[in-house]
């Protein structure tokens, strides 16, 4: 939820304004697309190193905990995938219907709220099914961030295949892809209806 508003918040950034430093952005936004996952997963790893004293002197962060880093290490990267997808989803509209809702007085929000986000609704939700895939599916950075006490589901049935296939792995195994299968079944379902709902 946190990568799907600050990659949509990216996107409407780089899209709909021009700033200082906005290509510089723009290029480091697409690194954790571009850069392997094992180079991704050591970048976390030092920066987690060095920034935690800084981080922890926050009160209620603890970024020596293995929930903090996986849930920051996860953000971090899912962030440029959905701003990707919703930065493709705003390439195709036209801007001249929020230039017509500010000649109406509405306010900035206003506009984004009532013309900006509907139309931008399917690709928010194909940006945060994507994040969530990419999240469940990952084993290399989850495994280098991930501490005691917070093991995610990859990482877990990774270290279960270690020891041999057993009737364990293929039950979670089953779950995720009927999960995955159900996921992509209901963006359908939801796009379809949207997309309808627009013409209409």
């Amino acid at each position: 939820m946190i990568a799907v508003v600050l990659g949509t918040m990216a996107a409407l950034a780089l899209e709909r304004f021009r700033w200082w430093g906005q290509k510089t952005f723009d290029a480091v936004l697409y690194l954790p697309i571009i850069i392997p996952d094992v180079t991704m997963a050591v970048m976390l790893l030092v920066f987690f190193g060095e920034a935690a004293p800084l981080f922890n002197a926050i009160p209620g962060v603890d970024l020596t905990a293995g929930i903090e880093r996986l849930v920051f290490s996860h953000v971090a990267f899912n962030i440029s995938f959905v701003s990707v997808v919703v930065r493709a989803r705003l390439a195709n509209l036209d801007s001249t219907m929020e230039e017509a809702a500010a000649d109406l007085y509405a306010t900035r929000w206003q506009a984004f709220r009532r013309v900006t986000l509907p139309q931008i609704t399917p690709g928010v939700a194909g940006g945060a099914l994507l994040a969530m895939t990419l999240s469940l599916d990952d084993v290399v950075i989850s495994s280098f961030v991930s501490a005691v006490g917070a093991t995610p589901l990859p990482v877990f049935v990774f270290g279960m295949l270690r020891r041999g296939v057993s009737p364990l792995v293929n039950a979670v195994s089953t779950s995720m892809l009927a999960a995955s299968m159900l996921l992509v079944l209901l963006s359908l379902i939801v796009s379809r209806a949207i997309s309808s709902q627009s013409e209409g």
